[in-house]
């Protein structure tokens, strides 16, 4: 297969997210029509919701571009803006998040979220880049102490995708959050 690229410009109005999320899956369908990619395209449309969501509620940017690339072997969606850099809510802990990272830094594990079943981190990869991931656990008990919403999206998109990050370019302001899904 050939590589397939398209990028689409999302408004970051709430109104505009079910019209694009419907282009964009069915820019999925037609490149991956067979239905042994339904459950893949299932996937994408999960992540592409939360991108969305991301975009309206956290980008600060007056547009967004969603870049899809589909190849033989992933489907890689991009979620690009020039708006405010990625950052915790009430985060205070160690290591401190302030774009660029410290060098000194790489290797350290972040937690983003926990709740009974799983554990969500953040690793940083360099300067400029965090990868996301997960650490799942049996379910022995629910509590109700689990912190469901906060940070939830991040924890879809880690679980959908077989790699997840974001990437911070310092010297043209770019957030890129990127989501690969092998198919």
């Amino acid at each position: 297969m050939t590589e397939i690229k398209k990028e689409f410009i999302f408004s970051n109005d709430s109104l505009a997210m079910y019209p694009l999320l419907n282009e964009i899956i069915s820019f999925l369908k037609i490149h991956l029509p067979s239905e042994q990619y339904a459950f893949k395209i299932s996937n994408c449309k999960q992540i592409l919701i939360e991108l969305l969501t991301n975009a309206v509620k956290h980008s600060h940017a007056d547009t967004t571009v969603i870049s899809v690339c589909i190849n033989g072997r992933a489907i890689e969606i991009t979620k690009s803006d020039k708006g405010r850099k990625f950052y915790l809510n009430n985060y205070t802990s160690w290591p401190p998040l302030s774009w660029p990272l410290e060098k000194k830094y790489i290797g350290e594990k972040i937690k983003i979220y926990e709740d009974d079943i799983s554990n969500l981190y953040a690793i940083i990869k360099s300067e400029n880049r965090i990868v996301f991931e997960i650490e799942e656990y049996p379910i022995t008990k629910v509590t109700s102490s689990s912190n469901l919403l906060e940070h939830y999206g991040l924890l879809i998109m880690a679980k959908f995708s077989n790699e997840f990050f974001y990437l911070y370019n310092p010297e043209t302001n770019l957030n890129q959050f990127t989501t690969i899904i092998n198919v």
